[in-house]
């Protein structure tokens, strides 16, 4: 009989979809940045916080998130919008 292993989940609480991040986080990053993130994980870092649900649809670890969002310096980060052009 074969074992099934499992990877290291944290616990459900800390796990939201991209649409509840957003909502949970507004001065963050916007749903729209947060899928350009989500998109580009392997490649940014973000990675070790998304897990993919058995339904198909991705789940953020929220501690992990806020660590990457609040440690990444410069260009790396996904930018907000700009509000007004600089002369």
């Amino acid at each position: 009989m074969m074992a099934i292993t499992t990877p290291n989940l944290p616990p459900t609480s800390e796990l939201f979809t991209k649409l509840q991040l957003a909502a949970r986080h507004p001065h963050l990053l916007s749903a729209n940045r947060l899928t350009w993130a989500l998109r580009h994980r392997a490649v940014n870092g973000l990675a070790p916080a998304v897990f993919d649900s058995p339904c198909g649809e991705l789940l953020v670890h929220e501690p992990g998130f806020l660590a990457w969002i609040l440690g990444l310096k410069g260009r790396t980060k996904p930018r907000s919008a700009r509000r007004g052009r600089v002369a």
